[in-house]
């Protein structure tokens, strides 16, 4: 379904004609972002396919692809609406940072606030991976510490690329016996 992502080389790029083996951290070439999606309030499945549009226009980036829609519990707080999660695959000169600052510009336009740690929320864009850095700063954790145990984040990410690789944590799909007891529900 769709491109695969992270074959052979972190940095694949099936329509390239070397593969796509891409250097990490040189300027002017393009780095391979996925970026999970979560909203539970105002219509979450609308404000979903309203911020995919939005990750289309981030500056000096390209979007490759967007998952499925999945509806999935809470979790950390009970009693508030279920989640519709996706992923998106980007294509990016940003680097991670600049990365994250686009990404929560564009929450603030959709009324993101952080009240509190799992809060109800019109929209969550988490950096999970860029190709295969790790980057561990008081801002920033790259790959994003709990997508590994989050079947909202492994089931979309794998639908998309599925030979992902997690770094320090081998492929996502070895994961998915980790958050078999998940609920998660493909919508579309």
């Amino acid at each position: 379904m769709g491109e695969e992502f992270f074959t052979d080389s972190p940095y694949a790029d099936p329509g390239s004609p070397e593969g796509g083996r891409r250097p990490p951290n040189v300027p002017g070439v393009s780095h391979l972002a996925f970026v999970a999606l979560g909203a539970n309030l105002a219509d979450p499945q609308a404000q979903l396919r309203a911020a995919a549009a939005a990750l289309a226009d981030l500056p000096e980036s390209r979007l490759l692809q967007v998952s499925s829609l999945y509806r999935t519990a809470p979790v950390g707080i009970r009693g508030q609406p279920d989640f519709i999660n996706a992923v998106a695959a980007i294509r990016t000169d940003l680097d991670p940072q600049q990365l994250l600052d686009a990404l929560f510009v564009v929450e603030r336009r959709f009324g993101r606030r952080r009240e509190f740690h799992h809060a109800p929320r019109t929209l969550d864009l988490d950096l999970l991976l860029y190709d295969q850095r790790v980057v561990d700063s008081p801002r920033l954790s790259v790959p994003h510490p709990r997508m590994h145990l989050r079947a909202f984040v492994l089931a979309p990410l794998l639908e998309i690329a599925p030979l992902c690789r997690i770094p320090g944590r081998g492929t996502a799909a070895a994961w998915l016996p980790a958050v078999s007891r998940q609920t998660i529900e493909r919508l579309e």
